[in-house]
């Protein structure tokens, strides 16, 4: 019976009866906070006025002023642990749906939770700096800065310009303000909204990383352009030069035409007087060539001036085909005839030459045979021939001499493998 209980064992009834009432009291506010006026809110009053019954009982025993403990001297102690067990149940079933409405409700805590699970740091304050409103991710960023926690955001924006927080802090930019802090890049944003000041703390971590990528690729592309400018110093000094030898080359070949003219028109038993004119134009546009004012042109000599200039020495030349279509082909066309035509006229003083050109796909052919003296004994690749040889295998092409009726040339490259600079 409670009435032969010791008094510590009452002691203990009765502290347990206090901690079931203040449970009960804790689910009560809770229950009126998330369903005021409903079935569940009363049963939750109902259950701290359950809960208070016990205490109420133990204490009136404890001091024998009796009101409604009389009647409950002579009850068993189990049936205080069954009311307990009892009401424990019952708290916890009004807890568990308690939760439940919680949970589909937004509470007077909910937008601070929910802000302190942004990973972005919040901070909004009056205009002096006092936070109104700081989610947990503000205050992380405040205590790796600064070693303290936000109390005045205008202090911690004063220390920062004055350098004043922690050494593993380094700010990265000042407008808008960047700082790195423990591993982690952070933009501070300002927003003002009439009273409020709002501050903004975005991690930008990846993006900072990319842009500081970006700047080394920009750094490497701008040593690159200096490297590319000086190459193209070089080339613009490369190609002054080809054009001093090409001019040295024409001035060569024009005076070797002339020459070869001048040894024919010697030779010539039967000379007349159109030979004589035909030698001294031949002559007098070679001398051009030392003019000052003459500028070697910048390309080869063209396919129509290579037939006329041959022309101009009585050789005829007889082309048929089409030629390539590429300038560089037809540039390396000119110098291959060009040469074969110097060689016909001075080794075998031709008078005819006839020169057969073949598109063939991605191969071009030509083929160079003149009326010129037969070769004595087998021939010896020097010079003019040994030089073709070479260039047209540079081309991708061959080469090949037939003396079995008189000289023929057989030439192939493969078209667009220009590689001159």
């Amino acid at each position: 019976m409670i009435q032969n209980l010791p008094i510590y064992a009452m002691a203990v009834l009765f502290v347990s009866g206090l901690i079931i009432l203040l449970i009960s009291m804790d689910i009560c506010i809770d229950t009126i906070q998330a369903a005021p006026k409903s079935a569940l809110c009363y049963g939750a009053i109902l259950l701290v006025l359950a809960s208070l019954a016990p205490a109420q009982i133990l204490a009136e025993i404890g001091t024998g002023d009796m009101l409604f403990g009389r009647y409950f001297l002579s009850a068993p102690l189990r049936l205080f642990v069954l009311y307990y067990i009892f009401i424990l149940i019952l708290e916890w079933v009004v807890y568990k749906k308690v939760s439940t409405i919680k949970k589909s409700q937004i509470g007077k805590n909910s937008i601070k939770e929910s802000m302190d699970n942004l990973p972005d740091g919040i901070c909004f304050s009056k205009l002096d700096g006092t936070p109104l409103l700081v989610n947990r991710q503000m205050q992380e960023i405040s205590y790796d800065v600064f070693g303290k926690r936000l109390v005045n955001d205008v202090i911690c924006a004063r220390n920062i310009r004055e350098n004043r927080f922690n050494p593993a802090t380094k700010v990265l930019q000042w407008d808008p303000l960047i700082f790195e802090s423990n591993g982690k890049v952070w933009q501070i944003k300002i927003i003002y909204h009439g009273l409020v000041k709002e501050t903004l703390a975005y991690n930008m971590t990846l993006e900072w990383a990319l842009y500081e990528e970006i700047k080394r690729i920009s750094e490497a592309n701008r040593r690159l352009n200096a490297e590319l400018k000086a190459y193209q110093e070089k080339i613009g000094e490369y190609t002054r030069q080809k054009e001093n030898l090409q001019a040295k080359i024409v001035i060569h070949d024009r005076l070797g035409q002339s020459l070869i003219y001048f040894r024919r028109y010697l030779e010539k038993q039967d000379k007349t007087p159109k030979d004589r004119i035909r030698l001294e134009t031949l002559w007098k546009e070679s001398l051009v060539l030392f003019d000052e004012k003459y500028e070697a042109p910048k390309e080869p000599t063209s396919w129509d001036k290579l037939i006329s200039t041959a022309k101009a020495i009585g050789v005829e030349v007889i082309a048929e085909g089409v030629l390539p279509d590429g300038v560089q082909d037809r540039r390396l066309l000119v110098d291959f005839v060009h040469e074969a035509m110097n060689n016909a006229i001075r080794h075998g003083r031709a008078k005819k030459i006839w020169i057969t050109l073949k598109d063939d796909g991605p191969i071009f052919r030509c083929r160079i045979t003149n009326d010129g003296l037969a070769p004595q004994g087998p021939i010896e690749e020097k010079g003019g021939l040994k030089n073709m040889r070479q260039r047209l295998a540079y081309y991708g092409g061959e080469l090949s001499v037939n003396t079995d009726e008189g000289f023929q040339l057989d030439l192939s490259w493969t078209k667009g493998g220009y590689r001159d600079l």
